[in-house]
């Protein structure tokens, strides 16, 4: 048997192109498994915090109803229409909604909007304590905005 063969194998040193060629495709495989994945849990974890933080608002506009009835001093109402400066003494970023209105006060029941620059991203939906629907989900006819549907409500 040639012996030059061992010694060959023995001072090898790097790895083969098809090795190195190997590994990256092994990891283009894992790459485009989890990237996907990855996604979907970052958007539905957005969609989450801006039902949380909507839904801290109605929280914060009870509170708000119930202090003033306390206080004897205004309260809000459904005729206000536009609250969005208002969201930060409910305990919500007001940078992150272009619009906050109050639809109804029994339940209370908001209408928001949040941009794509928002942390949550761009989504618009009307929310109660216990619901909240998205407007591009509305059927027969999906509102394009809050604006239009406090104008047909």
């Amino acid at each position: 048997m040639y012996e030059g063969g061992k010694e060959m194998l023995r001072n090898r040193k790097g790895f083969t192109l098809v090795e190195l060629l190997a590994v990256i495709v092994i990891l283009a495989i894992i790459l485009a498994i989890a990237v996907p994945g990855i996604t979907g849990i970052i958007q539905s974890a957005e969609k989450g915090s801006f039902e949380s933080d909507a839904k801290m608002i109605v929280t914060g506009i009870e509170y708000e109803v119930l202090q003033s009835t306390v206080n004897s001093t205004t309260a809000p109402a459904a005729s206000d229409t536009a609250i969005t400066a208002d969201v930060a003494n409910y305990g919500a970023d007001p940078a992150n909604y272009t619009a906050v209105y109050i639809v109804d006060m029994d339940p209370v029941t908001i209408c928001v909007e949040s941009s794509s620059a928002s942390e949550f991203n761009a989504h618009s939906a009307v929310v109660s304590k216990s619901d909240v629907n998205y407007l591009a989900d509305f059927t027969p006819t999906p509102y394009a905005d809050c604006a239009a549907y406090v104008a047909a409500n």
